[in-house]
């Protein structure tokens, strides 16, 4: 099985390499991994007791931060080693203050070993679902304890990380498992896992402080532009088709923050509205007031959700939506595409009434129509909110544990 693993590994890395001739992240994925060796050599030397976070990309790096934060804030002296598989959550996140940041080699044979060799961590904290085989293979042999937080079992999705029986059976030596709902709890049970316990989403706690954050944060210009009917996050094309002709069809104003903010789709997304749109970083007090304003910047959509009446959240024609908490503890009603049933919160919002699930343009309209109506939006946005402020609390029971799992603190 080992064989068969390792050899799918270097088919994934000439796969990439393949890519490279099409694809800009492909190309920053392989040349950052070029003398990573040597890269990572030049961390600063191991003097206190050290903490490897490892997070697949910019999703799970928030589920990551408000622990490592709070570790730095009560603990000044730990280490925090963070390493990116992919090259979007790294290339933003690079220069982040509280921790050195590194891209994670491939899982191919020998990296394992030689990467925990150079960083020498005390404990290595994996989040959510980015597991490789290989890496934990070698913190078992090396002795070094591993955990994993804001876990989420998805039944039945057939990649899945929990499915290889290399990993299954490496989890079970975990020093353990947080997982992020009771429901889970069951399931990993029934798989024989003993190393499990419920603590949540620790991303909640990241985003219970947003609304603080509005004012410090929103451009100027944006404030006196004033409130929209419908703040747009992380769309794709697929999303932006629909909403450009519902936001048409109904007058809305809007802000729309897609996924990618590269020239060409700006560009493509600036076409499609016509006269009507600009550029947030065109804005400025002398401009006419457009119905649609682009966000062709990384780092605002968070609080500008703030600034909408109803918050679209983009992803749901694709492979799955993007991060909904953020706008719910805003206390918006949120709306998407129908490929939402891997994330909990979601799940949930449809089932209480926060949000609504949409299959088209048609249904989409309905549902701004439906949100428009009086005290229809305030009370869909306070059933988000509510489960923010429920839900929240993982962080301290995260962080609660690895500060007592430190030798010097025991």
């Amino acid at each position: 099985m080992w064989l068969i693993y390792d050899v799918m590994m270097y088919l994934f890395v000439i796969g990439i390499r393949i890519s490279t001739l099409w694809n800009h992240k492909s190309r920053l994925w392989i040349k950052s991994r070029k003398n990573w060796t040597s890269t990572i050599r030049q961390l600063p030397k191991k003097s206190d007791y050290r903490i490897w976070f490892h997070v697949s990309s910019l999703g799970e790096f928030e589920q990551a931060r408000p622990v490592i934060e709070k570790i730095k804030q009560v603990m000044p002296s730990t280490e925090i080693i963070l390493s990116f598989f992919s090259p979007s959550g790294y290339e933003i996140k690079r220069d982040y203050s509280f921790a050195s940041v590194c891209y994670l080699p491939a899982d191919i044979p020998g990296n394992a070993v030689k990467w925990l060799k150079v960083i020498q961590p005390d404990l290595a904290v994996f989040v959510k679902y980015d597991l490789w085989p290989g890496y934990l293979k070698a913190l078992a042999e090396m002795k070094i304890p591993a955990m994993l937080i804001s876990a989420h079992w998805i039944p039945g999705k057939k990649w899945s990380s929990w499915a290889n029986p290399l990993t299954t059976n490496m989890l079970k030596n975990f020093k353990i498992i947080f997982l992020q709902q009771a429901e889970d709890f069951d399931l990993f049970t029934r798989m024989g896992f003993q190393n499990i316990q419920v603590a949540g989403d620790t991303r909640i706690d990241r985003c219970i402080n947003l609304p603080k954050e509005v004012k410090s944060r929103i451009p100027l210009e944006l404030i006196r532009y004033g409130m929209v009917d419908v703040v747009a996050g992380s769309t794709w094309p697929d999303d932006e088709g629909i909403l450009i002709d519902a936001i048409k069809t109904l007058g809305y104003k809007a802000i729309i923050a897609p996924h990618d903010i590269s020239k060409s789709n700006i560009d493509r997304l600036m076409n499609s509205l016509g006269n009507s749109a600009i550029k947030l970083s065109q804005l400025s007090p002398n401009t006419d007031q457009p119905s649609v304003i682009i966000v062709d910047n990384i780092g605002q959509l968070s609080v500008l959700y703030a600034l909408g009446k109803t918050a679209y959240i983009g992803g749901g024609f694709g492979k799955g939506i993007h991060n909904s908490l953020e706008a719910m503890a805003h206390a918006r009603p949120i709306v998407f595409g129908p490929h939402y049933h891997t994330f909990p919160e979601a799940v949930k919002m449809v089932e209480l009434g926060g949000a609504r699930a949409v299959n088209s343009k048609d249904e989409l309209i309905s549902a701004f129509k439906e949100l428009a109506i009086n005290g229809k939006a305030e009370q869909s946005g306070m059933i988000c909110f509510n489960y923010i402020k429920e839900h929240s609390g993982a962080t301290a029971i995260v962080t609660d544990y690895i500060l007592k799992s430190i030798p010097y603190l025991a």
